[in-house]
């Protein structure tokens, strides 16, 4: 991509035209990213300075659109004016906070973590669960600021069924030294792996270490005489004297200078009264999963959005794909009711990715990166694709659904 755009800047600039911007845009927001940055980077090498039109190209409609065009563009926009709220990394984990009043009701707290409930206990089976009409994952960990009191039997019980089905349950030092939880793993910071605070938990206590990564370098060093099984970055978005991703890789950098292989879990802390369409993550690259607390969103939202962040990050897939054009004066169908109808007979296939397309001129490249293509030819006529290969042209409309439907089926991909 960058190469092509050179190719033609070079013959502008030969003709002593420079009213001229780049565009990267692509469907895949890794492929996005880094052309980006390769353009910049060669253009800082050739001495030009170009504007850049930034965007997800076929990013699809709904909420789908708007996360990936806030994951790519806000990756892109980084510095200390930009809302930009974080780091990812593929195989994603995600992890919600669950307060005490949750634990009071102890199935639906099951249902809203994406487990399966058999008499009452939560269970995991294929790790996949229908909820509202979408499918989410089986949430990794969960965090409470706050253990139930020791005497409180059902919310301890509804806890330790969790950890039976291997979700992890993480507390502070302090409430775990005051009010135990058999097999729960236990958040410390730096000052109290320092003073050596934890050495007062039992041995074999799994350890999650919370820091900021603005700390002085030299307080990063307890880090190699602790066998953490994880970390939390955390740096409130309500203080601006460090940005988040500075913080953030400087913690990386000193990890991988130490060779110290600790998934890294981004918490990100949104401050009370923040609207959902200020709820802003990016993607770099780093990273291991995200905690996402907002004080006035509900829990399905957020935990929704997690998974929907992970997947746009091409992180972890856990519902179908779709990429769809915007329409244009090419297309000869109606692309957002002919979208619709295929999310309704597809939406439960995670790890399939869909392209749905106006017209040929731009369906062969943003196809290329999906399973299965729908694209517009003749006046109502349809053309189907398998990966970067055309299998069927010239399908009625009335039938072309159907026929691609049967075409997933066919490669035992529908279930």
């Amino acid at each position: 991509m960058v190469e092509s755009a050179f190719e033609f800047a070079r013959i502008c600039r030969k003709l002593d035209f420079h009213n001229f911007v780049f565009s990267m845009k692509a469907s895949n927001l890794v492929v996005m990213v880094q052309a980006y940055r390769l353009l910049v980077a060669e253009m800082y090498v050739q001495g030009w300075d170009y504007p850049l039109h930034l965007g997800v190209t076929e990013a699809g409609e709904g909420e789908d659109g708007r996360m990936k065009s806030a994951i790519g563009i806000g990756t892109l926009l980084q510095g200390e004016e930009v809302d930009y709220r974080g780091v990812l990394h593929r195989d994603g984990s995600v992890l919600m906070s669950v307060s005490l009043d949750q634990l009071k009701a102890p199935e639906l707290l099951y249902k809203s973590l994406a487990a399966k409930i058999v008499v009452g206990m939560p269970f995991k089976s294929n790790g996949l669960k229908m909820i509202s009409e979408s499918i989410t994952v089986f949430i990794d960990s969960i965090f409470l600021r706050e253990l139930p009191p020791v005497d409180d039997s059902d919310a301890r019980l509804a806890l330790k069924r969790l950890i039976e089905v291997s979700m992890g349950v993480i507390a502070p030092l302090s409430e775990q030294l005051t009010k135990p939880l058999p097999n729960a793993m236990v958040l410390v910071n730096l000052k109290e792996l320092s003073t050596g605070a934890y050495k007062l938990l039992p041995e074999g206590t799994r350890l999650v270490v919370s820091l900021r990564g603005d700390e002085p370098s030299e307080e990063f060093e307890i880090l190699k005489h602790v066998d953490a099984k994880m970390i939390l970055h955390v740096l409130p978005l309500s203080e601006d004297k460090i940005g988040r991703v500075h913080a953030a890789r400087r913690l990386f950098e000193y990890l991988a200078g130490k060779a110290l292989s600790v998934p890294v879990i981004h918490h990100i802390q949104f401050p009370k009264g923040v609207r959902r369409d200020d709820l802003v993550i990016g993607a770099d690259g780093l990273g291991d999963g995200v905690l996402i607390e907002a004080p006035d969103q509900d829990f399905d939202f957020l935990r929704n959005t997690s998974f929907d962040l992970l997947q746009g990050c091409r992180m972890r897939n856990t519902k179908t794909e779709y990429v769809s054009c915007p329409s244009c004066g090419r297309t000869l169908f109606d692309v957002q009711e002919i979208s619709a109808e295929i999310r309704e007979k597809t939406s439960h296939l995670p790890g399939v990715s869909i392209t749905i397309m106006g017209c040929i001129v731009n369906g062969p490249g943003e196809m290329a990166d999906a399973d299965f293509g729908y694209v517009g030819g003749d006046p109502g006529k349809i053309g189907l694709d398998v990966g970067k290969t055309v299998v069927k042209r010239g399908i009625e409309m009335e039938h072309a659904t159907d026929a691609l439907i049967q075409l997933i089926k066919d490669n035992v991909r529908f279930t």
